[in-house]
């Protein structure tokens, strides 16, 4: 069984220690390395090769948006979840446009920071409920759905699962939610990608936003 290589940059040791704890349960997971910033981290991308990196925010010296920012510029496909404490809207949507593909809280329990990885790595973007509502305040809203639903061509249930991707629901929740099973699901959110020509569920969910294609 392939196993999925990981590299964490936290500063705080004591949380970089128990996300290592969590992490090492999983046989799946291999955590490679861990660092206390962003500083190189290109140079640790090609050193180590990881599938994934885990990146807190607030860090000294080159920090997690920073770090975000040059990986993408130079290794666009590599996949970031970006852990932390913060909950503002600047940190939320500077990430989400930085091309994060996840966003969880620390405070989330160890199944959860799991379960995001695991979508991580299958493709998907987790956002946490509190930080999906967070992009929702970011928007202003409309009572009329915007017409751009019709332009491109979503059915009916997938206009069903866009919903729910964009009140913060993860594939397990959206397919007990629909009454589906989790491959269902990620058919027809392959499907909504091309149609709305996007790459993850970040994408998807500003997307729908931003021409108010679903509503909220």
């Amino acid at each position: 069984m392939d196993r999925f290589r990981i590299v964490i940059m936290e500063d705080n040791l004591l949380m970089r220690n128990s996300l290592l704890g969590v992490l090492e349960l999983e046989e799946q997971l291999e955590v490679v390395a861990d660092f206390e910033n962003a500083a190189d981290i290109t140079s640790i991308y090609e050193t180590y090769l990881p599938d994934l990196f885990i990146m807190d925010i607030d860090m000294p010296l080159v920090n997690g948006l920073e770090g975000l920012e040059q990986l993408k510029l130079l290794f666009p496909d590599t996949k970031v979840i970006m852990l932390t404490v913060f909950e503002d809207n600047d940190n939320v949507l500077a990430a989400i446009c930085l091309g994060a593909n996840g966003y969880i809280l620390k405070s989330s329990p160890p199944e959860k920071i799991i379960e995001a990885i695991q979508e991580v790595m299958k493709g998907g973007a987790p956002l946490t409920p509190s930080i999906a509502r967070i992009i929702l305040q970011h928007f202003p809203k409309k009572q009329a759905q915007n017409k751009a639903a019709i332009d491109y061509n979503l059915s009916e249930k997938e206009m069903e699962v866009l919903q729910l991707l964009v009140q913060g629901f993860s594939y397990k929740m959206i397919a007990s939610n629909l009454d589906k099973s989790i491959e269902t699901i990620r058919v027809q959110i392959k499907s909504i990608y091309r149609k709305l020509q996007v790459q993850s569920n970040s994408e998807a969910i500003l997307k729908a936003l931003r021409y108010r294609i679903v509503p909220y």
